[in-house]
């Protein structure tokens, strides 16, 4: 029996379930029985081992959603390396940025990043060796002929590095490129059937899994479809418009519900669904309302973080109006939650301060990052930059943030990273970005922007900024709002009075551009 706990995890339910179908990928209509993704994996570890990935082995994978990347996700755990695993979005300088902040010594890529890749000047990195999944390489190895070489493979499980050391996980940060989670597999298991556990013994045979896997949802998502044993529909690219055809055609019992999509529900249609359990993740207020409105108890509210997966649901069976506003409980016994105070004090039933976290199977810290680690922990207890108070039955309401973040339709963005990148072009002096409110999105991010001759700059100067940032950033990051300024508010020791900004980031002037009414033929916006 194997001795890492994905490993094990997997063959359970490959012997439970066999030819039951666990994976279908049906934009491209392809699907994995339990037995058969058992089988690749098998294939994959030998033929990664024989490259010379084994304990310890750090290994990047920038993968969309497909077979792919699960089976390379249990064939990394089968032989103890440790993954990180690279957002789709990211360009040449963020790819580079992971690669060498995570010590990556291997790289398994999609064909369609090549070209990103060839952008990176590698020797700088201590990558030795690429694997190319869905295209011909005559550089590197490709992944369809390795598996094909070592079909029928019984490749052994090897142990696990000292720390138990499994993902490194990229979340935004406050002080600029991301930071790496480090992960272990007890985590990724505790998550998913954590969740499996919540859905108390509701029968759900068909899920649908729309998030992209370099993130924690897709993750823990499959492995709560293989607690239930259960079936995973998993989309290669999210579409919103086909999203409600989706959960009729493949009926869908349980997802995570985009905020857009039920923004864009008809409260007065009834639709063809057989949803018997759905998720949100900290929506706006009134939309919440309206998934409770249209599903009932079924629609629950819950909150999680990267660094320490699932904190709080809500109880499916919890008075609604009388915790209005709440995000749940913890999820178990084994996950303590508090309110501390800037003087790492615990506070007293809705008292307002730091929402602090501890439980087990969380992060081991941030890769090589002691300074973040220094500030983000205390006594054990995780300091997770939100503000929050406790209620005196346990419940908790997030209130805002103290980190500097902007959450973009669920992508964390640091203000600090995009502010670097507008820093690099010619004409900026100085910048302040900031989260605009926004229906869809939650936030979207505006940029005020000091010119290095202190004029206020036109369409053209905005148009050539932001094609600077789409260069170097990931689309997410990258600011809808450009308004020119020729002076920031200011603290008494002179930092950007950001929240300011904020307060009237919306109001509108001749030098203020929505670049998203550039693709519609108005100019000034807001």
């Amino acid at each position: 029996m194997s001795a890492n706990p994905l490993d094990r995890f997997l063959w359970q339910c490959v012997e439970r379930y066999s030819e039951r179908t666990l994976g279908h990928w049906f934009q491209e209509n392809s699907k994995l029985s339990y037995k058969e993704l058992g089988e690749k994996v098998l294939a994959a570890s030998a033929g990664l081992h024989e490259l010379g990935i084994g304990t310890g082995t750090h290994v990047a994978a920038m993968l969309p959603n497909c077979p792919a990347n699960l089976i390379s996700w249990f064939a990394l755990a089968r032989l103890g390396a440790i993954l990180t695993p690279v957002n789709n979005s990211y360009q040449a300088d963020e790819l580079a940025y992971v690669l060498n902040n995570s010590n990556a010594e291997f790289l398994i890529i999609d064909g369609q990043y090549l070209a990103l890749l060839d952008k990176i000047d590698t020797k700088k990195l201590a990558l030795k060796h690429t694997v190319v999944h869905g295209a011909p390489s005559d550089k590197h190895s490709q992944w369809q002929q390795m598996l094909a070489l070592h079909e029928g493979s019984d490749a052994p499980a090897l142990p696990m590095n000292e720390q138990d050391l499994f993902s490194i996980q990229y979340t935004s940060g406050t002080t600029g490129f991301p930071k790496g989670c480090m992960l272990t597999q007890h985590y990724w298991l505790h998550l998913g059937q954590l969740g499996a556990k919540l859905t108390h013994n509701k029968i759900l045979e068909n899920l649908l899994i729309w998030q992209p896997f370099f993130y924690m949802d897709g993750q823990w998502q499959l492995i709560m479809t293989m607690e239930l044993g259960a079936t995973a529909y998993i989309a290669n690219k999210m579409s919103l418009t086909q999203f409600g055809d989706w959960l009729e055609h493949h009926q869908i019992h349980y997802t995570a519900l985009p905020e857009p999509f039920i923004a864009g529900l008809d409260e007065t249609q009834e639709y063809p669904w057989d949803l018997r359990l759905v998720s949100a993740f900290l929506y706006q207020k009134h939309n919440i309302e309206k998934l409770r409105r249209m599903f009932g108890p079924i629609g629950r509210d819950a909150f999680g973080m990267t660094e320490v997966g699932g904190v709080t649901a809500m109880p499916l069976d919890a008075d609604l109006q009388r915790y209005d506003g709440s995000c749940g409980k913890a999820m178990d016994d084994s996950i303590q939650i508090c309110i501390m105070n800037e003087h790492n004090q615990k506070l007293s039933a809705g008292e307002r301060g730091q929402l602090c976290i501890k439980r087990p199977h969380m992060l081991l810290g941030y890769y090589e990052r002691p300074d973040a680690n220094k500030e983000a922990f205390f006594n054990g207890w995780f300091r997770s930059g939100d503000l929050a108070y406790i209620d005196e039955d346990g419940f908790l309401y997030i209130t805002g943030r103290i980190k500097e973040m902007i959450k973009r339709s669920g992508e964390n963005i640091s203000a600090r990273e995009v502010e670097s990148v507008l820093a690099q072009h010619p004409s900026v002096s100085e910048s302040a970005v900031v989260g605009v409110p926004d229906e869809l999105r939650k936030e979207e991010l505006k940029a005020f922007i000091i010119l290095n001759n202190n004029k206020l700059g036109t369409q053209d100067t905005a148009q050539t900024i932001l094609k600077h940032c789409e260069s170097k950033l990931a689309a997410f990051k990258v600011p809808r709002y450009v308004e020119f300024i020729r002076d920031l508010p200011r603290t008494p020791t002179r930092k950007i009075a950001k929240h300011k900004l904020a307060d009237h980031a919306i109001s509108g002037n001749d030098h203020s551009w929505d670049t998203q009414a550039w693709k519609t033929g108005d100019l000034v916006t807001k």
